[in-house]
């Protein structure tokens, strides 16, 4: 008698660059490994979510968890991260309600960096638990380390300016710390500090890098003398996950590009505008970067308009 296919469920929070590496890892662990996979969906307003979602893989289950309110649960000026944090929290009954609802039960929960208050329901429900960072390792690395100092390393890092040293990483200099870190009352610092402590009691940790992109890292992460002593657990380089880009778009991409100077293009990373904006950067914002690398041409983007593709 052949053994059931094992079953992984996956938690995608609001925002394309958690969705997309989350879909694509299902898809992986689909057609790469014989999962069977459910992919939970925290329902957004977001037309793009439901676009991306309209043609899954075929043997992919995918579940729309309700919309939920949390008007009334935050301050209006609340962050975006807040507000996602916040509506991850809010759907744990119905992502609990709709993991028992499934006939076949998942045998693992893999959640990506806001999901990992799911793992209570991981626990009751006697699931392995997984956290997928759908970052670099190096932010893992941040993310993990970041609770375990104590308020002086916290000052001179703050207060003084210093760089904040991270065992066996390159540091990470005051001017490139993120703003609610810097002030430790934030909410969005108070629930980041909770993550990083939550992602150490996984089973394991997934990344969306490889080992030949940040290998030093990746060894600090497993080295108990370094940082592997902060996250307790196996880290799994499962990298890089990306949608595809359909023949067209690669095309018109590539003719563009191979038509500018050498060295002339610089590539911005969609990771931290993902998670400041939930996945969105206006127009604005990339005219902004333009304007400050002197990109900024004639007849480029300026309409102003929202994009939250990949």
């Amino acid at each position: 008698m052949q053994n059931a296919k094992p079953h992984a469920a996956l938690l995608a929070s609001p925002g394309m660059g958690h969705l997309i590496p989350v879909l694509e890892l299902g898809k992986r662990l689909l057609t790469c490994h014989g999962f069977h996979v459910t992919l939970f969906v925290v329902a957004t307003n977001a037309s793009t979510t439901q676009s991306l979602l309209e043609e899954p893989h075929p043997n992919l289950n995918v579940v729309n968890l309700p919309l939920v309110d949390i008007s009334g649960l935050i301050d209006p000026t609340a962050t975006i991260v807040t507000k996602i944090i916040v509506m991850m929290r809010e759907t744990l009954p119905s992502l609990r309600s709709a993991i028992l609802a499934l006939k076949s039960p998942p045998t693992a929960l893999i959640v990506d960096l806001f999901g990992t208050e799911a793992f209570a329901v991981a626990e009751e429900l006697i699931m392995l638990k997984y956290v997928f960072d759908t970052s670099t390792a190096w932010f893992l690395a941040i993310t993990i380390y970041v609770p375990t100092i104590d308020k002086s390393v916290e000052d001179e890092h703050i207060i003084q300016k210093q760089p904040l040293r991270i065992p066996g990483c390159k540091s990470v200099p005051f001017d490139d710390t993120l703003g609610a870190f810097l002030d430790r009352n934030d909410q969005t610092f108070i629930e980041f500090k909770r993550i990083g402590i939550e992602m150490t009691m996984a089973d394991g940790i997934l990344m969306n890098t490889w080992e030949d992109l940040e290998p030093t890292t990746i060894g600090a992460l497993r080295d108990f003398q370094m940082l592997g002593r902060v996250a307790k657990v196996p880290v799994y380089p499962i990298g890089p996950l990306a949608r595809p880009v359909g023949p067209s778009v690669r095309n018109h991409v590539l003719n563009w590009l191979q038509k500018q100077p050498n060295e002339s293009v610089i590539y911005v990373s969609e990771y931290e505008r993902c998670n400041a904006n939930g996945g969105a950067w206006c127009g604005c914002s990339t005219k902004g970067v333009g304007v400050g690398t002197g990109c900024i041409q004639g007849g480029d983007r300026d309409d102003g308009e929202e994009d939250h593709g990949g």
